[in-house]
Parts: structure tokens; C-alpha cells; sequence
């Protein structure tokens, strides 16, 4: 699914989280600066590389930190230049000879922690120098390094650094970092040479909507020309859908397209949204545009106390190159607490699904209600203002309630015993977020179910 650098047994990963469920309208800009020449926890879309303004020489150093993300997980900063998986250099050495490499630190470790270093020589694709190095002393001002590498010839070199020591799969203690700026190999007759960006001066910001509320495979992918998971002004209502790319990423992986409102864990995805309600199925409107036999998928689990209660799906496998509404039933629904829904893309480079307006459908009851004549909600879609305006065949007392897609309570009015008549009441809905709604009149303990969109 992901592939992320620095692992010579590892995968570095970091996760995001999510709160509340919600459509795909709301997007946020995010900016983060990379390093250039090298690979970071940028990619990840993460701030724990870091330009910093503290710096030996120049203007800038790198600092490497570890943060406690929201759900628990750890996420610590690294760079590294080459590729440990298949030991490809990532720079030229021209030097005769690498005795040793040197530079500057700054560290402060939570006891008990540490750094790794790495620097692997190599001359015509074969290993000639270099190891793991591992630094354990804090220091609050800037000292220098030196570790032998002894390289007796050497043409390539990969080179990198990283909070804790990853490859033994230890990630770092929150709260400690550690900066780096002069690096410099040097032979063993005191010629030095400066590795790529050696001062640490050189950044590039990298832009990218995320969006709001949803977990998405592409904090894995930043920096990469497409996303996996994009936001696109090609909506079947409101402004925007999600668009879900498969494509091969800069390391020659085919990437993975995916979303959840709930948490992307190391073997599976968890969590979930509050939710209450017992909705009959679930529908949405999708385009599809495989690249040959290729398949995504929407599923949508229902929880009660933490375990499943009901799950459904579907599989998308025809082309849609127009908006093409889906659905699929639920059944036996017991009232759950929490809901986990999760999108997936194809896994063939150069499939493209886009869904839009998923939503929740439930059991109207208009035979059960026979002492409303009529319910008209309109505009529908709204902006600003909803109106509602309804027929009452005889006396009853009335409640009417605004809910969202999870159940969540936005609004309850008590209009007490009405006699039969027309009445309309109207709502400012313009600070609700765009996404479907649910309008509920209970009639003396009859329900009568309606639905609005917010655009």
C-alpha cells in the first residue's frame, strides 16, 4: 500500500485523524516546506523535517523531531538520500577515498532516546563503506561529529538521518528532536566534499487540499504531481466530489487510492464516526473510467459498542463516464452508535473514480403517517434559507427536528397541539456545512422522515 524510505527493515508511516463525518465539500490548503535533494517526512505530508532558523552556518539547519499524533501513533522526522530498500546511491562522491563523515548537531533527547545516522558507500553498485551511526548525547549547542566510514574507493553514496533508530522499529520519544547543517565527507588525506545541500539552505514548498474530516491515503503521496485522493469542481451537486487516482508514483509503486472517515491502522482501518439511526441503504453517484478489468469499492460498517453490527457494499466494475447513482440495501440494523465508511480507487495505473452526494436512505413511512397530508421542503437544494411548509388533516401535536447524515441533532422545535391547518416554518441553514440532512416531524410518536441537501 505504501512504501515509505529510510527501512532497511521498516516502513515509516504517519497517520492523521478524523473527527466528524461529513460530505466532500469542505477542503483545506496545506503547505509544508520540503528539503530539496532529498526524501522527508514531507512526503507524508508531516512537519517533523523542518527547516530551522538556528543554524551553524547560513541561514537554515534541519531539524528532525518526534510528535504524538491524534489516534496515538507516533511520527518522527527523517531525510534520506538513496533508497535503503534496493540500496540504490542517491549522490555522486568524488572524492578518492571516504574516511570518515562530519558535521554539526544540536539535539535534546527525552531520556533514553536517540538518532540514527546512516551513510552507505558504494562504488559500481557495490558496498565499500559506511554503517549505522547512532547518536545519544543531547547537546544545546553546536557540536561537531565525525563517524568512519572507510571507504577505500567509493563513486556513489546514500546518506540520511532519523529520529530514534527505525531500523530496530523504534520511532522516537515525543518531544525530542534533533538538528543537523555542514555536513561534509571527508578522504583520508583531509580533502572534504559537501553532500547535496550540505548547509541545509535549499527548500521548496509543497501545496495540497486535504480534506476536511476524512483520512486519505495521499499524506503518503505529497509531493507527487497527482494525489490519490484529489478534490474535483466535476460535482454531481455542490461545488465539489472526491476524485480517487491510481497511478505510478515517483519510486515506481503503483499507489494506493483511499479514503475513511474513521483511521487507517497498520493491518486494517478503525474507528468511525458517531452515528445514530437505522437507515434501509446507502446510496451515492459515482463516474468510472478503469484502466481495463479494474474494480473500486464503497463499504460501510455499522458499529454497536465498538463491534460491527452490520456491514454493507458494493463493488463498482462498469465504466461511468457521466454521474451514475449507486446504492445498496441494509438490513437488520440495530440501532449502532458509530459508522465506518471507506472508498477505494482501482489498483491499475490509470483508473480514476469520482463520487459525490453519498448519503443514507431512510424508511419515509408515509403509510404510517396518514395525519399529514403533505410535506414540502424547498429549495431543495438550499443555500440560505430552507422553508417548510406543511398540511395538517387534524389536531395533533407536532415536533419537528433538523438532523445530519450521522443523526446528529441540529435543531428541535415543539410547536405544541396545531389545529388543521397550513403552517411554514424556515430555517437559516447557511452555516451548515454542504451535505445531506434529514428533516424528522413526529406526530405523536409518528415519523415522518424528509430530506434536504445543503449546498
Amino acid at each position: 500500500m505504501k512504501k515509505i524510505l529510510l527501512s532497511l527493515s521498516v516502513i515509516f508511516s504517519g497517520i492523521t485523524a478524523s473527527a466528524q463525518f461529513e460530505g466532500f465539500e469542505n477542503w483545506t490548503q496545506n503547505q509544508i516546506q520540503s528539503l530539496e535533494d532529498y526524501e522527508t517526512s514531507a512526503s507524508e505530508g508531516l512537519i517533523t523535517t523542518s527547516q530551522s532558523t538556528d543554524a551553524h552556518s547560513g541561514t537554515y539547519s534541519v531539524k528532525l523531531e518526534v510528535q504524538q499524533l491524534i489516534g496515538g501513533d507516533t511520527a518522527f522526522g527523517y531525510f534520506i538520500s538513496g533508497n535503503p530498500d534496493d540500496m540504490t546511491p542517491g549522490q555522486q562522491v568524488t572524492l578518492n577515498d571516504v574516511d570518515s563523515v562530519v558535521g554539526y548537531y544540536k539535539a535534546d533527547f527525552v531520556s533514553g532516546d536517540s538518532a540514527l545516522f546512516i551513510v552507505v558507500t558504494t562504488l559500481m553498485g557495490n558496498p565499500t563503506g559506511g554503517n549505522l551511526y547512532y547518536i545519544t548525547q543531547s547537546a544545546s549547542n553546536w557540536t561537531r561529529f565525525a563517524f568512519y566510514v572507510g571507504a577505500g574507493a567509493a563513486d556513489s553514496l546514500m546518506i540520511g538521518a532519523a529520529n530514534g533508530d527505525p531500523v530496530n522499529e523504534i520511532f522516537g520519544v515525543p518531544g525530542s528532536w534533533i538538528m543537523f547543517d555542514d555536513i561534509q565527507l571527508k578522504s583520508s588525506s583531509g580533502v572534504t566534499q559537501n553532500i547535496l545541500n550540505s548547509s541545509f539552505e535549499n527548500w521548496s514548498p509543497i501545496t495540497w487540499d486535504n480534506l476536511n474530516n476524512w483520512e486519505t491515503s495521499s499524506q503518503w503521496y505529497i509531493g507527487e504531481p497527482v494525489l490519490p485522493v484529489m478534490k474535483t469542481t466535476d460535482a454531481y451537486s455542490g461545488n465539489f466530489a472526491v476524485e480517487l487516482n491510481t497511478f505510478i508514483d515517483s519510486r515506481g509503486d503503483t499507489s494506493w487510492a483511499s479514503l475513511t472517515n474513521g483511521h487507517f491502522g497498520e493491518n486494517q482501518i478503525t474507528g468511525g464516526v458517531p452515528f445514530s439511526g437505522n437507515p434501509t441503504a446507502v446510496e451515492f453517484y459515482y463516474q468510472f473510467a478503469p484502466s481495463g478489468l479494474d474494480t473500486a469499492y464503497v463499504n460501510v460498517e455499522f458499529k454497536k459498542t465498538g463491534f460491527m453490527s452490520q456491514w454493507g457494499g458494493t463493488s463498482i466494475i462498469n465504466a461511468a463516464s457521466s454521474y451514475t447513482l449507486a446504492n445498496f440495501p441494509l438490513f437488520g440494523l440495530n440501532s449502532p452508535d458509530s459508522v465506518l465508511i471507506n472508498i477505494q480507487g482501482g489498483r491499475k495505473p490509470g483508473t480514476q473514480f469520482i463520487v459525490d452526494h453519498l448519503s443514507f436512505v431512510f424508511p419515509v413511512g408515509v403509510s404510517e403517517i396518514v395525519d399529514v397530508e403533505k410535506i414540502v421542503a424547498y429549495p431543495n437544494p438550499v443555500k440560505e434559507v430552507l422553508n417548510i411548509r406543511f398540511n395538517l388533516k387534524v389536531d395533533k401535536n407536532i415536533k419537528l427536528r433538523l438532523v445530519d447524515i450521522t443523526g446528529k441533532e441540529l435543531t428541535n422545535i415543539d410547536f405544541g397541539n396545531l389545529s388543521v391547518g397550513t403552517y411554514n416554518q424556515t430555517f437559516n441553514v447557511s452555516n451548515y456545512s454542504s451535505g445531506v440532512y434529514f428533516i424528522e416531524f413526529l406526530i405523536d410518536g409518528q415519523k415522518k422522515v424528509e430530506r434536504f441537501v445543503v449546498e
